[in-house]
């Protein structure tokens, strides 16, 4: 395990993850739709950059990744609660059902890590006709009423230890990330 500063906060992540880059999504509704992406990835792999204006979609073959996204319209709200967390976990999971890439929820849960709670959902798919695995454990907390979406992402046609333990080895590097109160 490689320990990773990002964002100033230390987090695990797997060893072979030793690409990163960051990059800004523009959206055509300006900086409050604009979005801040930072990557972690084996160098092996191809990289994508959703650019906003043109997008031919994710890629077909191989995906392993995460991804932290947040707003580049960052405003900081005093006296927020955690409550809202429990608003964008539902949010969420109604825009999953309805994308057909990610249809369908293996599950769901909000869990406090740390002294933040994280809305945490987990896709798992098998695609018959493609021979694909899918699997995605996408979480969300807030840093002062701002939503932070950390996005752990594999496709594969490999059914191997890594596939078969990708959504536990995500909770687990999920369960390591801290973010301070000072923010």
């Amino acid at each position: 395990m490689l320990v990773a500063a990002l964002m100033g906060h230390p987090f695990s992540i797997p060893i072979c993850y030793d690409t990163t880059f960051i990059w800004t999504h523009y959206s055509d509704c300006g900086k409050p739709c604009d979005e801040i992406k930072y990557r972690l990835q084996p160098k092996g792999l191809k990289i994508t950059q959703e650019s906003g204006f043109y997008w031919k979609g994710e890629p077909k073959d191989s995906i392993e990744r995460f991804t932290i996204v947040h707003s580049s319209y960052f405003p900081f709200h005093d006296n927020i609660d955690s409550s809202s967390i429990f608003q964008q976990h539902h949010a969420k999971k109604q825009n999953i059902v309805n994308d057909p890439d990610t249809y369908k929820i293996q599950s769901d849960t909000v869990e406090k890590i740390g002294d933040r709670y994280y809305s945490i959902i987990v896709i798992d798919l098998y695609d018959t006709l493609k021979n694909k695995y899918s699997k995605k454990l996408l979480a969300s907390t807030t840093i002062k009423g701002n939503i932070v979406d950390f996005r752990y992402e594999l496709l594969t046609k490999r059914n191997d230890s890594l596939t078969n333990n990708f959504i536990n080895n995500s909770k687990y590097y999920l369960r390591t990330i801290r973010i301070n109160n000072g923010i």
